[in-house]
């Protein structure tokens, strides 16, 4: 990216907006010496969609934000009406009085659109902004992926401090929910949330709280997973908690079942429902998949114990997790449903994405999520390798042999198709071993914490390799450790 002369009146691409606001954000001042600041750039163009002016945290005022900046010093009592912004984060929700978040400055200003670089790093109100603006009216479109790595790497440290802050901060305010799955639920109380799903969560998130405590109790409150009434001093789980958590939270969330259907040439079709906390069904539904396609997803045992399989199953999984994450769960009686045949499995989840299917079709589409707390929490799991829609594993599919995944929305249905016959052309190509296959060989046992450590790899890519060498015949389990097989 070059820094170019940006004349006011001139119309530019909606590249150049989102490189000059990228340019824009590497200007701002920080704030503070003990902390990181976040860096900020935005851009706005007018209604005929000429620029119309640019700015960057900091640029008049130390600590002021990128979008006050350019709405309300800049241009305080302008018509911005059907004006659209660039942004590279977010807008905020949260500000200390008498300030206010970003998000109300963009609905002030009559804003026409918003375009976000990265979601707001704090887990406990990421994609509030987002929704607050579309409660408003207000069209909200993101940045290419390309795009938010970049925000991400230059705000790597603040991020970091972001996620930090929110899970240490030990204030009792109770905000009010942005989103109807937040609400308490009045017929369920803490004893319906699992102690098992609890204690997945806190062990796989390496969080120091114990069941119980009201340490424990204050993060879900600020996850929004439980609302605590201070005058009774009482609490309850919300919609999100019960789903995360909840022993039996189809009983409020049938919808929340995750149905396949498996078909075999005339065999009768095969189906399974798992139900129950989302954080326990990921296990359960990886060892489905291992029962069901035993030797890795491609149908062609030319391609069995190579790379080739190992991509294919992992991508098919990646997408089951991720419409766990991005459905809409507000939607009643539709369920994530995946349909599997001797060709194809197609992965069906409700709700429209909130991405383009141009970037999904092509593997840039963002990290941003309608649930941005269970994206949170999955990625910190290790159950996602990713917020967003699992790009990186996806786009290895191709590259293997095995056709292009297409994204397709029907009736307010996303579906995602990924293929399991084998491009014939390529199946001649020599095998590639499998990831961890030498490491096994050589020290003929080792458990997933043991495979981390000498690989460096994070526990849902070192659980992915051993479970295809497993799959595919190399090594067998005793208990926690993948033996090789002689």
């Amino acid at each position: 990216m070059k820094r170019e002369n940006f004349i006011k009146g001139q119309k530019y691409t909606h590249e150049q907006y989102m490189e000059l606001c990228i340019l824009e954000m590497l200007e701002s001042k920080a704030e503070h010496a003990d902390r990181a600041d976040p860096k900020v750039g935005a851009v706005l163009v007018d209604k005929n969609g000429a620029y119309f002016d640019k700015a960057h945290r900091g640029e008049l005022r130390i600590g002021d934000h990128g979008e006050f900046t350019i709405l309300e010093r800049k241009h305080q009592g302008e018509d911005l009406s059907g004006f659209t912004l660039y942004s590279t984060l977010e807008p905020c929700v949260k500000r200390n009085l008498p300030k206010k978040g970003c998000y109300k400055r963009c609905i002030n200003a009559r804003l026409k659109k918003v375009y976000i670089g990265h979601y707001d790093p704090d887990p406990t109100v990421a994609s509030n902004g987002y929704k607050l603006l579309k409660m408003a009216g207000i069209e909200v479109d993101f940045f290419d992926k390309k795009y938010e790595e970049i925000i991400a790497k230059e705000n790597e440290q603040f991020f970091k401090e972001a996620v930090k802050r929110a899970e240490e901060d030990k204030t009792k305010e109770i905000q009010s929910a942005i989103d109807p799955i937040e609400n308490e639920l009045i017929e369920f109380q803490l004893h319906d949330l699992s102690e098992e799903a609890q204690r997945t969560m806190i062990d796989k998130m390496g969080l120091s709280y114990k069941i119980g405590t009201d340490a424990w109790k204050g993060y879900l409150n600020r996850m929004k997973l439980i609302k605590v009434n201070e005058e009774s001093n009482t609490a309850r789980p919300t919609g999100l908690g019960l789903l995360l958590l909840g022993q039996q939270p189809e009983l409020h969330f049938p919808q929340a079942r995750i149905k396949f259907t498996v078909r075999s040439g005339s065999d009768n079709p095969k189906i399974e429902d798992f139900k129950g906390p989302l954080v326990l069904l990921p296990e359960k539904i990886e060892q489905y998949l291992g029962f069901v396609f035993p030797k890795g997803f491609s149908s062609r045992t030319s391609f069995d114990r190579t790379e080739k399989v190992e991509a294919s199953y992992s991508a098919l999984y990646e997408v089951i997790m991720n419409a766990m994450v991005h459905r809409d769960y507000t939607i009643a009686g539709a369920r994530i449903m995946v349909d599997i045949d001797d060709e194809k499995v197609v992965i069906s989840s409700p709700g429209e994405p909130l991405c383009s299917l141009e970037q999904l079709n092509s593997f840039t589409a963002p990290s941003f999520s309608r649930n941005a707390k269970i994206a949170h929490i999955f990625f910190e799991m290790g159950l996602v390798e990713e917020r967003g829609f699992g790009m990186e594993e996806l786009g290895k599919v191709e590259s293997f042999g095995l056709p292009k995944p297409k994204f397709t929305l029907e009736n307010g249905i996303l579906k995602a198709t990924l293929y399991r016959l084998v491009n014939p052309e390529q199946q001649t190509q020599s095998s590639i071993e499998l990831p961890g296959l030498e490491i096994l060989r050589a020290h003929k046992s080792l458990t997933t914490k043991q495979y981390e450590k000498i690989t460096g790899l994070k526990e849902r890519q070192a659980r992915n390799h051993l479970t295809a060498l497993f799959y595919n015949g190399y090594v067998k389990k005793e208990g926690i450790k993948y033996v090789w097989v002689e």
